[in-house]
């Protein structure tokens, strides 16, 4: 790891850079209200929904035709840190290929579009990422569509995006849970960290990347299915996701998904460890469980004690409830 004065040095200097660099280059964009706004729940979130979406929950729509959705998710702190907070390196943990980022200044607050590509399940995702607010609060909107590109749906979310209201004096109203399961995390060692479109996160510190000397984090990601799945496809998921990662596996390391079972769902499991470029030991725990006309993929990362993290990891995804 890095020396911690030495981090924040770096940190300091890059967010200065940042913002000045911002209020430089950002595109100015002055959007009106109007009738054709939606109202995002418990956000202060105004934006122009693309046609056949519908809502899922309080902070998510989604076309369920097109497998693609749209959420909003509240970050903490000023803007311009969390510019810096999502960058390259947090993005491709969260699975996701940074291919454009773009500075904004939308009805004079600043706002970043990130544009990238997500694989799940073999399919390829078109991903944009709005991040917009102030100096107290921080708002993450993310739209995701399949590729290649249907109608360009993909153009019609990045629209949406930016047709964004921020308004820190709207009231928000409080509703449900935004996600239709629910976890324990009594006994982890995990806290929660903010959601991320339809992946929710849990970390040691609950900081997003850990800042922990562990650095150890837990992703649960719900996926729709189309149609049910066998046991070979459900096999051939288990293997396709582990075998994405960029390590070195350990040459004791089994990467043959076995089967798991929490009781309420079930699915297959693989634990392994391997070397990444940094010639650092990551432990990888990944679990696909299935549900009808859905699954929900974990992925824990560690660079902690193996046994201590697993029972972690386990124990959490035995307490999913849906």
């Amino acid at each position: 790891m890095k020396q911690i004065v030495l981090a924040i040095l770096l940190i300091a200097v890059s967010i200065a850079g940042m913002s000045q660099g911002i209020n430089s280059k950002a595109i100015e964009i002055n959007n009106s209200d109007s009738d054709k706004y939606t109202t995002i729940e418990t956000t202060k979130i105004k934006i122009i929904l693309p046609d056949g979406f519908t809502r899922k929950n309080a902070t998510t729509y989604e076309h369920t035709l097109a497998e693609s959705y749209i959420s909003v998710q509240p970050l903490d702190g000023d803007v311009n840190r969390n510019f810096y907070t999502f960058d390259k390196k947090t993005m491709f943990q969260a699975g996701i290929v940074v291919m454009k980022e773009t500075f904004f200044k939308i009805n004079g607050f600043e706002a970043m579009m990130i544009d990238g590509d997500q694989y799940i399940n073999e399919k390829e995702f078109a991903v944009s990422i709005l991040l917009i607010g102030n100096c107290t609060q921080t708002y993450l909107i993310m739209g995701s569509t399949p590729k290649p590109i249907q109608n360009n749906l993909n153009i019609e979310i990045t629209t949406s995006l930016l047709s964004v209201i921020f308004d820190p004096n709207m009231e928000t109203t409080q509703t449900s849970s935004a996600f239709s399961y629910k976890v324990n995390l009594e006994g982890t060692g995990l806290i929660e960290c903010t959601p991320m479109g339809t992946t929710r996160t849990f970390s040691d510190d609950g900081n997003l990347p850990s800042k922990t000397d562990e650095m150890t984090t837990l992703t649960i990601h719900e996926v729709r299915s189309a149609h049910q799945l066998n046991e070979t496809q459900k096999k051939e998921i288990s293997s396709h996701m582990i075998n994405l990662y960029p390590l070195v596996w350990d040459k004791n390391s089994d990467l043959t998904p076995k089967k798991y079972s929490t009781g309420k769902l079930s699915g297959y499991e693989i634990h392994a460890s391997g070397v990444n470029k940094l010639m650092k030991t990551e432990f990888i725990y990944q679990l696909v469980l299935f549900a009808n006309g859905r699954y929900y993929l974990l992925t824990g990362i560690s660079y902690g004690n193996e046994n201590k993290w697993l029972e972690a990891f386990r124990k959490l995804a035995n307490s999913i409830d849906y």
